[in-house]
């Protein structure tokens, strides 16, 4: 599974990127998340195959658009809630991520 993963410039989501990707790990998950800022989501859609679009929740104001942008590729889109945008929480958000992708 591959997972692009959204805030405004790319810094936070790099570190929850990491924190799924080691949490993946430990459950044996084939797992790729790559952590892009809002305003590059359409280019990295075009670029790879992506399972699932999340959004960080700081970024809120760009939602329709990259909701939009995930639509048009067919793409599952996930608003992370913000209690579980830390790397403290990648657990919780891993079980979200397999839930909405049926997993």
């Amino acid at each position: 599974m591959r997972i692009l993963l959204s805030c405004s410039g790319g810094m936070s989501s790099s570190l929850i990127a990491e924190a799924l990707s080691d949490e993946a790990k430990k459950r044996s998950v084939d797992l790729a998340v790559d952590a892009t800022g809002s305003e590059s989501v359409a280019d990295d859609l075009d670029e790879k195959q992506y399972d699932a679009v999340l959004l960080a929740p700081q970024t809120v104001y760009r939602k329709d658009a990259i909701k939009a942008e995930a639509d048009s590729h067919h793409i599952p889109f996930l608003m992370i809630p913000r209690l579980m945008y830390s790397p403290l929480q990648a657990g919780k958000l891993l079980d979200l991520v397999n839930e909405k992708l049926g997993k």
